[in-house]
This record gives structure tokens, C-alpha cells and sequence, in this order.
């Protein structure tokens, strides 16, 4: 066996080695369940919604602020019942020139909420002619109350807040839409 002064020779060395294995093993299995803890505590924060965000189409449109000149806009386009219902949120920035478009099937009064929204936005509410109806400025983030049309809306244009006072759009404003989007 063992010769000379050689550490791990020592019978309390193989006693100290085990007992320090099994106090490691102890402290390795608390450290995985304080992740793991961690990470389950912390999933609930993410919200599990922005995995189930539907696909929207992309389309170039056009806003006349109600003097002649044309602003083009890139927006994400909400035709069906759960692009409606998931519209921005969970987005956390929009460009200046971005947003999204909401095209209902017909006129009718339109109420829409900020639940889930993390951005300012301003909400423009536009009959089937493209006729601005009303618009609503700088509408805070993640409020339950309801920002209704004053008038019958075919269409609603989410732009980031504060662009109705950056481009000028007055209550003359009218929305020119490509072909695909335009009523039957």
C-alpha cells in the first residue's frame, strides 16, 4: 500500500473526500432547484401570448393628413377575428412610419382597449369611403378603458403615438388603400 507521507494514503483523507462528495451532490441539487424555481417563477412574467401571436400580412398604404400631401405608412394588416383580437400587443416599439391596420367587413361603432399594449398609440377610426372619423392621441399603454369611434368605422389605423401631431392629420384626413384592401 501506501508509503511515504502521501496525501491521499491518509484514511482521513478518503473520509473527508466522500463526506465533501455528498455535501457537493447536496449543494448541486439545491443550486438546480433554485434555477429551476427561478426559471418557473420567472415564466409566469413572459408572457406566453407572444408565442401565439398570429401571422399578419404586410402592406404599404397611404394616409392623406387633409391637405393634399400622402404619408406612406408600412402596417401589419388584422383581417380575421384573432389578428383583431391580438392587434400590437406585447410590441414593444413601432417605427415612426409603422403600425397596423384593423379592416373590419363592414361600418359599425368600433371600441378598442390598450390590455397587453406596451406602447402610446394613436387610434384613427375611418369609414368604408376612407374618411377619418375620429382620431384619438397618445392613448396610454396597458388601460382596460375603451376608446370608441365617434361615428360608424370600417377601418382603424394604429400608428405609434404621437404620430397624428408629428404628420398634422386634421379631421379632413383620408386613408388610400392598395387594391387588396379596398371594399368590395
Amino acid at each position: 500500500p501506501c508509503r511515504g507521507a502521501l496525501l491521499w494514503c491518509k484514511p482521513y483523507y478518503w473520509q473527508r473526500f466522500w463526506r465533501l462528495a455528498i455535501l457537493s451532490r447536496a449543494r448541486h441539487k439545491l443550486l438546480v432547484a433554485a434555477v429551476l424555481s427561478a426559471i418557473v417563477a420567472f415564466s409566469s412574467l413572459v408572457p406566453t401570448a407572444y408565442a401565439d401571436r398570429p401571422v399578419f400580412d404586410t402592406a404599404q398604404i397611404l394616409v392623406d393628413p387633409g391637405d393634399g400631401r400622402k404619408i406612406n405608412v408600412t402596417v401589419e394588416v388584422a383581417i380575421t377575428p384573432m389578428q383583431h383580437q391580438y392587434g400590437l400587443m406585447f410590441v414593444t416599439a413601432l417605427g415612426d412610419d409603422e403600425g397596423m391596420l384593423f379592416v373590419f367587413k363592414a361600418n359599425a361603432m368600433r371600441s378598442f382597449w390598450m390590455k397587453n399594449t406596451l406602447i402610446p398609440l394613436d387610434m384613427l377610426f375611418f369609414d368604408d369611403k376612407g374618411q377619418l372619423v375620429n382620431a384619438i392621441e397618445n392613448v396610454p399603454p396597458q388601460t382596460l378603458e375603451s376608446r370608441r369611434s365617434a361615428a360608424p368605422a370600417r377601418y382603424v389605423l394604429e400608428l405609434k403615438g404621437g404620430s397624428v401631431a408629428r404628420h398634422g392629420i386634421k379631421s379632413a384626413a383620408g386613408l388610400l388603400l392598395p387594391a387588396g384592401l379596398q371594399p368590395d
